[in-house]
């Protein structure tokens, strides 16, 4: 049997008429040494506990160093990423990521994309809303595998340039691995896509298109390449070299304008 205190410390405990001298009470506080003393006779009755000495481990402040700005200084407005075709509320478009080595130890404070207008939409598809995806680079071949970040964090640009989300909440450390960042379209609404007409080089016929959502900025630079994709029904992918047609080849790789910040351990 047994009861709590009240905050002052008092108790109420209805005892058996049947005691003998072997039983006991016990009581017992945060911070205090238990005390176990004969079931008392009378009541009431008024005990003292003795305070306990609690060793707590030490602990060191230190103020946060200066952070560290992952990934590439160009702007990216060279080249670009688009979201396809979304049509569908809900309807999830490829992803694109950028591969960080593992080089630093730390926590993943934020994350920073390139983000400008898709070329046939206009402005307004710069403020397309997209999901940030962050995965260890534990997959098949140092792919994106394991899910970092299992919140849902969608974000978007009010403006062409450089786009900084925040991550520090979640406490996110570095992989020993190396990671992505990743840019996800999503379908939100129409007012982000467009309907448009082009020529396929070497031909006169006309066609039209669809497109959706914002841009993330890309740029060309000598391999390997650290971007890889995803698309619906395929594994990831690394983004490799092609020929282009019409485009001088300069054996350069196409990759995201994705940068990482982290703040060192």
């Amino acid at each position: 049997m047994g009861v709590q205190a009240t905050e002052q410390g008092t108790f109420s405990l209805t005892l058996p008429t049947a005691l003998t001298t072997a039983d006991s009470v016990r009581v017992s506080s945060l911070g205090f040494a238990p005390r176990v003393m004969a079931a008392p006779g009378a009541s009431p009755c008024r005990l003292a506990l003795r305070p306990l000495a609690v060793a707590l481990p030490e602990a060191v402040v230190r103020p946060p160093g200066p952070v560290l700005t992952l990934g590439p200084t160009a702007n990216g407005g060279r080249s670009g990423f688009g979201g396809g075709n979304l049509r569908l509320v809900g309807s999830k478009g490829w992803q694109v990521g950028r591969k960080f080595e593992a080089g630093s130890r730390g926590i993943i404070q934020g994350v920073r994309f390139y983000v400008k207008p898709n070329h046939n939409c206009g402005k307004n598809s710069v403020r397309a809303p997209f999901r940030v995806r962050l995965y260890a680079a534990d997959g098949p071949a140092g792919a994106p595998g394991t899910d970092l970040l299992t919140a849902s964090v969608l974000t978007a640009a009010s403006r062409a340039g450089w786009h900084e989300v925040d991550l520090l909440r979640y406490q996110l450390p570095v992989p020993t691995s190396g990671f992505y960042v990743v840019m996800e379209w999503l379908y939100m609404d129409g007012a982000f896509g467009c309907d448009y007409t082009y020529t396929v080089m070497g031909e006169k016929k006309k066609k039209t298109g669809y497109a959706y959502g914002q841009s993330l900025g890309g740029y060309y630079n000598a391999p390997p390449s650290v971007t890889w994709y995803l698309t619906a029904g395929h594994p990831w992918q690394p983004f490799t070299h092609r020929v282009i047609p019409g485009i001088a080849d300069k054996g350069e790789v196409h990759n995201a304008a994705i940068q990482a910040i982290i703040q060192p351990d």
